[in-house]
This record gives C-alpha cells, structure tokens and sequence, in this order.
C-alpha cells in the first residue's frame, strides 16, 4: 500500500507522487493500492483509484479548510479525545489501526510511505507494535524535510519521530528508511541508528528536446513561495537587464498566493511590469506546468539555504527528469547533488545569478543538450538502484 496521509489537494507534488509510485511499485508486487486523506476530491479519488483513508491532521501548516471545520472534523473522530496529551496521535493510530485489519495486512505485506509525514509514521508505528509478528507488515517510509515534524505537541518533534523509529525497531518493527538529500539521509541515521538509504524523486518524464527558439527561457517553477525566492527575482531579472545577453532573456514564474500576500502587491506589479516576466497563476494544471518545462531552457531554483539546508528539490528532480538543467544557490542539500551530477550550475549568492543566466544563455543547444544526456543518465541510473536495493530488504 502506497500511503500518503498528507495527499489533501488537487494540486502540487502529493497527487501525482502516489501514482508515479504505484507506477514504479507495480512490477514487484501483486497489487498495489494508494491511500489519501479523507478530506482529498471524492472526484479525483475515483479518477486515480485512491482510497480515502486518513484523517487530515496537518491544517495548521497545509490550511485547506476553516479552524472552526478542521476542529469539528478531527474531534468528531471516535479515538479523539482531549484527555490526552497528544490527541492526534490517538486519531492516527486509530486509522492505522483500521486500515491495516480492513485490508487484513499480514507479514507479507509492504506500507510505502512516499512523502512521510509524523502522524502517518507514528501511526503505524503503534499499530504494527500491537499486532503479532505474523501481522506486522514491512514498513518503508521516505522521508523529505516537509511534515516529519508537524505537530505542535512536542518542542523538539524530529526528535520525538526519530526516538520512536528508533524503539519501534528495536521491538521488531521492520522499517526501511530512505531520505531525499545526502545531508536528510545521514541526518537521520546518525539520530536513529538506522541505515538511511538515498532515494531523490524517481524518473517521471521523457527528456524533452530542447526548444529552438531565439529567447532564453527560464521557468521558476512550482508554487511561489518566499523561501523558494519569489523576492528575489526582481532583482535578478534587473541585473539580466544590466548587462544583456545575445539572447533575449524570459522568466516566468507564478504569484504568491492570493491569501496573506497582501504586503507584496506592490513588489508583484514591479516584478510583472519588468521586460520577459511572465506571471502565472498561483495554481495551474499538471498539464500546463508539462508545457512549461517543454518551452523552457533552463530551471531557475533560488531557494533559501536555511529552509533547503537538508532538503530536496522536487522541482529540480521534474526538470532533470524532462531534461532541463537548472541554477541554484550553494547551501541548499540539493545543490550537493546538482554539482555531483552535473544536473546544471551552483552559484554562492542571488547576486551570483544573472552572470549565471547570461553563460547558460551563450551555451550552444548541443552542448547543453550533452550535459543534460550525461547528468540525467548517471541521476536516474543511481535512482533506479537505490530503489532496486532498497525495496528489495
């Protein structure tokens, strides 16, 4: 079973995670079924054959509905109950509990966590532990640096997950632990005592062959979001502007969510007034964001160090994955991997930027169309084995 209690909007990475991975999953095992959250599109449930399985207990950082609803909701749930220092915790386990006596898991049997989040770990965590040995399923569970420490019940929470994987093990747990970043992988075995295994995003896209066009076209893509440096790209585009490539320079980005980014409206008309700035949506389709890495030569990713420090990049996985290199910062955990593979430039400030842009834009199509072929064949070659290794313990 795929799992991804966090699997809440129509939107985003966490959709289409469960099928890539229910893609990659199906030649090893029999069946292979994807679970979300409760609170996901009834509609885009039925579509992708996921089941709703989880009360979604992260609206405090992922707010898809009112207080007033989201409070209603997960007290209205039999295993809540106040007199409990962590009430969530008790919710989570419930529905673990349930899932795995409804699907009647036995030891055979394979959890897959593509994104873990705290409550999914530590639900299924309390229930494995309750179940006889021949019940307790294999547990692997992912780890990405996004929800693994949302709960605000405990004052250090990666430590509190970390000290239950660690004691869930050592009672007979069978868990596989992977993470996204070299630096989230050692981060985790050295506070877990586990072997951590690597595993980045999986292959998801055909490379796309580059465009043939006389502008130079960076795409910033995903959600923006100040820690994915939305605020600077004005300041880049006007250093672009200083000094001008042969090549005409376009970005295009999308806005800051409409709800709380009230302060940056003035900046935003800036950024829109400034020559080759194309603003989209705040939310757009798969479909349109496929067309985007089609059109585009390069992927921009001036992500703050401190948020990315053990973090990966799914962003940056899509465009190798499409076959598109991209510019980041140094500081970020993926950068390590970008200057490992070749997968496109590392610079040391948002100032560095604009020279960057000007010679990615003066390198010829061909030559940036060998680096991409040989930065993508050894990026999923790795990924392939990791996953091949890992999955098969």
């Amino acid at each position: 079973m795929v799992c991804d209690p966090v699997c809440v909007l129509p939107y985003g990475h966490a959709m289409p995670a469960l099928n890539h991975y229910r893609r990659l999953l199906l030649p090893r095992f029999e069946d292979v079924r994807c679970l979300a959250s409760k609170s996901f599109s009834p509609t885009l449930a039925a579509e992708n054959d996921f089941e709703q399985a989880f009360t979604f207990l992260y609206n405090k950082y992922i707010p898809v509905m009112g207080e007033a609803r989201f409070n209603e909701m997960v007290k209205a749930h039999p295993a809540f109950s106040d007199a409990f220092a962590d009430p969530y915790e008790r919710v989570a386990t419930a529905d673990a509990v349930e899932i795995l006596g409804r699907h009647e898991i036995a030891s055979e049997d394979t959890i897959f966590m593509p994104g873990a989040d705290f409550y999914g770990i530590i639900g299924f965590l309390n229930a494995c532990a309750a179940r006889p040995a021949a019940q307790r399923p294999k547990i692997f569970i992912r780890l990405i640096g996004v929800l693994e420490a949302a709960t605000p019940f405990y004052d250090d929470p990666m430590g509190e997950l970390c000290r239950r994987i660690r004691a869930a093990s050592a009672a007979g747990v069978r868990l596989y632990l992977s993470a996204e970043t070299p630096a989230y992988a050692d981060y985790v075995n050295e506070q877990t005592g586990l072997i951590t295994y690597l595993t980045p995003y999986p292959e998801t896209s055909e490379r796309l062959p580059l465009p043939e066009t006389d502008d130079f076209n960076v795409l910033c893509a995903g959600s923006a979001r100040l820690d994915k440096g939305f605020h600077h790209l004005l300041e880049i585009m006007q250093g672009v502007h200083a000094n001008p490539p042969r090549r005409k320079v376009l970005l295009t980005t999308q806005t800051l969510p409409v709800k709380g980014s009230e302060a940056w409206d003035s900046y935003t008309s800036q950024l829109y007034a400034t020559s080759g700035v194309t603003l989209l949506e705040p939310v757009i389709s798969s479909e349109l964001m496929h067309d985007l890495y089609r059109a585009c030569d390069i992927v921009l990713l001036p992500y703050a160090q401190d948020v990315y420090r053990m973090r990966g990049s799914a962003v940056m996985m899509e465009a190798a994955g499409a076959g598109r290199l991209c510019l980041t910062l140094r500081g970020t955990a993926f950068s390590r991997q970008v200057e490992y593979y070749g997968l496109g430039e590392v610079v040391d400030t948002i100032q560095d930027i604009p020279d960057a842009i000007r010679k990615m834009a003066a390198m010829p199509r061909d030559r940036m169309q060998g680096r991409i072929d040989q930065a993508r064949a050894r990026f999923f070659l790795d990924i392939n084995a990791a996953y091949a290794h890992w999955l098969s313990l």
